[in-house]
């Protein structure tokens, strides 16, 4: 039947595509034939959206249940009904009750993982911590069962020039509770709670009843507009609350481990982490670990910056490519033992169970293992695997597994990497036999003329090939996967093709070597020393393919997200392309993907809204630390400090997500008040992210004698960014807007610490002044109200976050401010700051309270004080 003409595909003729319209669900029916070979793929796509659906309504158990049994019961009902009363047709397969009883049972299998996702919210809902969780911090004295294994980390304290106070790792323990301590006596409680300790407590077992003392937090959502709300990660984990303790004393065990199984798994978790650390350095140790065990969490948020720039930060994430390799050197290792199918497959399940187990059983993973399980079953009874069909028995089994998988976008990479390759590595549209013989006429011509060439052409002709291959798979999973990878990690990476194909084959030494590593060390160094050495210049070759290729210009770009209408648009347009079966359709997918990446970035780079003559400045929440994102009515956008407390390893984050909200991917310039670390150490990643034209400074600061100004000169060195010291009255000399001036430090200074030399900034606005004072303290402050004051009714951020020893009260009594803005940490929302700075008649914001705080001033001197935890924004 032809069904395409001149390149189109017209609707009649696509209906016909799948059959006989009379007959669509018959044997000689497309539908029929497809629901024969790919049951599992409708079951999975019914099983999500009963998933979604109950997501979106669920209330509680009872209502739902009333829901779906409303549902099922009248699905079941439907088609006895309609054959009451019409009756049965000569031909079963064209009654419409024949097509009934097929929605009917599809309408049945959405209501049974309706219910499900129903059983596990309620499961999940009823823990009774909950109830403590939602009210504000508090300690707490609990007991409970440690529930996984304990998840070790490099602490992030330990990266400062304080480093030697404290302890260099931290310990997060899974526990679930089950006693909490009230005057006295410990009544029962139940929930899921994260437990976060300064220290090494990897020598706890899953199991192990413990008694902890510490402070009980909530999850805390988002704070700032764009930032990420990481709630529904921790829902998915079962996480409840946390408890934050000062110190591993605060741990106690109770009881040891009645669980042997979890427990020897956690065991072979540990010690294949201390042998792969004892035969690699600083740099590859922290990859190893991630890369053969699946503990991310020792990698440092440079590195996976690196990776995540290059398209590589799937080796951060054990997942089916790992497994993949893994199970290919276990089966040539059995093959050469010569055993039989049935011992092979026992002996490679085996070893894939272990490895689940032992790197968490991740759904990636678990995938993987599903995939593989069914593939060799197959082999054994000597049956035909459908790959898609069997990918789709493992998204039903994760769901089952969990339901809330649904919504974890790792997995949706997972599945999605995976489609792709195999529709990447067949063809398109199978032509007719004839076609096919000619093909293999001209493939078996190809070969006789290889033959006739000599080995090295031979060779090099296949190793081409090979890597040919490998780019355009990659070029695909890169392509098809850009619009999620875009969305939740703001980056868009043009290198990934290359680094992928690169590291390859440093991935296929470095994982095998490493298992081999866990494996032999604990019996003898020196048996674990090859392969660890092996494991570590592997893994020195592919840090060094990805550290050259992040700084490749062009090979990668920060942006703000795309919306998630336009990331679902991408993928119903590649989901309908593939039925249009011609080479063409190649080309067009290539091409949508052009399209789809270059009209998005038009529209996320557009700048946000920003009403006529209005001078916007939002504070971003980064806890006791200061940045203020300001927009002047000329269209620039200025950034005043970018630093927090306790941020030794430099993010940027909430900063970047911030400022993306935005639509702002240029500063104009930063402005760094002081050198205090709390108020520039995001600089550097601030510079990788954004194109930035001036940095301001007040004199001398960057000449300091400081470790952490150390990596600031680094960062402004390699993006050759333009300094200029500015004191009081010299900011004309650099900024062409007269609204702008610096009023503080004087050129030479004033006696005293960085903070009395503070940058002081003022912005005017139609008779309003906006003044950001950074964390100016005496002297400074008698030489700042000694000068003019500004007019009354403007904005000020408080001095020092809002101190009550810094003589702030000297500073408001100057400005004599409207609205006043504390960014600060929760010490700043106390209850007496709070009457310090409103003494004066000014409004009070706390960014530890409020979440971010934006600022506009209008045209007639009006004040709009909008936070971001109050609607609307």
């Amino acid at each position: 039947m032809k069904t395409l003409r001149k390149g189109r595909l017209f609707p009649r003729q696509l209906f016909r595509q799948f059959g006989n319209e009379g007959d669509l669900f018959g044997s000689d029916g497309r539908i029929g034939s497809f629901l024969h070979r790919f049951p599992f793929v409708i079951a999975s796509v019914l099983a999500i959206v009963g998933v979604l659906c109950d997501s979106w309504w669920y209330e509680s158990l009872q209502s739902s249940a009333l829901r779906w049994g409303t549902v099922g019961v009248t699905a079941a009902i439907l088609p006895s009904v309609h054959r009451h009363f019409f009756g049965i047709k000569s031909s079963a397969t064209r009654d419409p009750a024949h097509y009934m009883v097929w929605a009917s049972a599809a309408v049945l299998f959405v209501c049974v993982f309706g219910c499900w996702h129903a059983v596990c919210e309620q499961s999940y809902r009823r823990a009774s911590i909950l109830e403590l969780v939602d009210q504000t911090s508090q300690p707490i004295i609990v007991r409970g069962t440690l529930d996984r294994a304990v998840t070790l980390r490099r602490n992030p304290l330990s990266f400062g020039p304080r480093r030697v106070s404290v302890s260099p790792w931290q310990s997060q323990l899974t526990v679930a509770i089950d006693r909490r301590r009230v005057q006295g006596d410990f009544l029962p409680i139940d929930g899921l709670v994260l437990v976060y300790v300064d220290g090494d407590l990897s020598d706890l077992r899953p199991g192990d009843a413990l008694e902890i003392y510490g402070w009980l937090h909530s999850i805390d959502g988002p704070t700032n507009p764009g930032e990420p709300d990481l709630r529904p990660s921790y829902r998915r984990r079962g996480i409840h609350g946390r408890i934050e303790t000062k110190s591993a004393g605060a741990v106690t065990v109770i009881k040891e481990s009645g669980r042997p199984v979890r427990s020897l798994i956690a065991s072979i978790a540990t010690q294949g982490r201390r042998s792969l650390l004892r035969h690699t350095d600083d740099q590859t140790g922290a990859l190893a670990v991630a890369l053969v065990i699946g503990q991310r969490e020792f990698v440092d948020p440079k590195t996976r910056d690196a990776l995540l720039a290059t398209g590589t930060a799937h080796l951060l994430s054990v997942s089916g490519m790992h497994l993949a390799i893994l199970v290919l050197v276990a089966t040539w290792g059995v093959s050469a033992l010569g055993l039989q199918p049935t011992s092979r497959f026992l002996v490679i399940v085996a070893i894939s169970a272990l490895y689940v187990a032992v790197t968490g059983g991740r759904p990636p993973v678990m995938r993987a293992a599903i995939l593989i399980a069914v593939l060799l079953l197959s082999t054994c009874f000597r049956r035909t695997s459908q790959p898609l069909n069997t990918l789709a028995v493992a998204a039903v089994t994760l769901i089952v597994i969990n339901p809330m998988n649904v919504f974890a976008v790792g997995v949706h990479l997972s599945f999605l990497a995976v489609i792709t390759l195999m529709l990447a590595g067949r063809p398109i549209a199978p032509g007719s036999m004839q076609r096919e013989l000619e093909l293999q006429r001209e493939t078996g011509f190809e070969s006789l003329i290889e033959t006739s060439t000599g080995p090295w052409i031979r060779n090099t002709k296949t190793l081409l090939r090979f890597f040919g291959q490998m780019a355009w798979l990659s070029a695909c999973v890169t392509g098809i996967s850009l619009p999620l990878v875009w969305q939740q990690f703001h980056l868009v990476s043009v290198v990934s093709v290359f680094t992928n194909v690169a590291v390859w084959a440093g991935l296929m030494i470095a994982l095998p070597m490493g298992v081999l590593t866990v494996i032999l060390d604990p019996i003898h160094y020196w048996l674990g020393a090859v392969p660890g050495t092996m494991c570590h210049w592997a893994l020195r070759y592919m840090w060094t393919v990805i550290d050259w290729t992040q700084r490749v210009p062009g090979g990668h770009f920060w942006l703000p997200s795309p919306s998630t209408a336009s990331v679902i648009c991408f993928y119903l347009v590649m989901v309908v392309s593939l039925l249009w079966r011609t080479r063409r359709a190649v080309w067009f997918r290539c091409g949508w993907v052009l399209v789809w990446t270059a009209s998005t970035f038009l529209m996320v780079t557009r700048p946000g809204p920003l009403p006529p003559d209005t001078l916007e400045a939002t504070f971003v929440d980064v806890g006791h630390g200061t940045s203020v994102i300001v927009r002047t009515d000329d269209g620039k956008v200025w950034l005043y400090d970018c630093g927090r407390m306790g941020n030794s390893q430099g993010t940027s984050r909430d900063i970047d997500t911030a400022l993306w909200s935005l639509g702002v991917t240029h500063l104009d310039g930063i402005f760094l008040s002081h050198a205090d670390a709390d108020h520039y150490n995001a600089l550097p990643a601030i510079l990788d992210r954004f194109g930035v034209d001036v940095l301001i400074t007040p004199p001398g600061m960057l000449d300091q004698d400081e470790d952490a100004l150390a990596e600031i000169r680094l960062a402004i060195a390699v993006h050759s960014t333009n300094v200029r010291e500015i004191a009081a009255g010299g900011l004309s000399d650099v900024i062409d807007n007269p609204a702008m001036s610096v009023l503080h430090p004087p050129l030479g200074g004033v006696p005293g610490s960085d903070n009395a030399n503070s940058l002081v900034l003022r912005i005017d606005h139609f008779g309003s002044a906006f003044l950001l004072p950074g964390d100016l303290e005496p002297p400074g402050t008698e030489s700042l109200v000694s000068a003019p004051r500004p007019p009354a009714g403007g904005v000020l951020m408080a001095p020092h976050h809002g101190s009550l020893t810094m003589n702030a009260d000297a500073v408001l009594a100057w400005a004599r401010p409207r609205e006043t803005i504390v960014s600060g940490s929760r010490r700043a929302a106390r209850v007496e700051v709070e009457a310090m700075l409103s003494a004066t008649g000014s409004g009070v914001h706390v960014t530890a309270r409020d979440g971010a705080v934006r600022v506009r001033l209008d045209e007639l001197g009006r004040i709009q004080v909008r936070t971001w935890r109050e609607e609307p924004w």
